[in-house]
């Protein structure tokens, strides 16, 4: 394993032991989502990825 995959293993496990824990102690499903989306977004900005919006296409008009 390459040594700049460890973070990302260690982030997976912690955010796989919150959701584990907190479902075992019976939190309702939609925290759980909110949190897992929370979570998600976080892990892209640490990552640096960003969501993009697809470029608006020209329309095109016949005259």
């Amino acid at each position: 394993m390459r040594s700049n995959r460890i973070p990302d293993l260690i982030v997976f496990l912690a955010v796989l032991t919150v959701g584990t824990t907190l479902a075992l102690h019976d939190v309702p499903p939609e925290p759980l989502a909110a949190i897992a989306v929370i979570l998600t977004d976080l892990y892209a900005a640490w990552r640096g990825l960003r969501r993009t919006r697809s470029p608006q296409r020209e329309s095109t008009r016949s005259d």
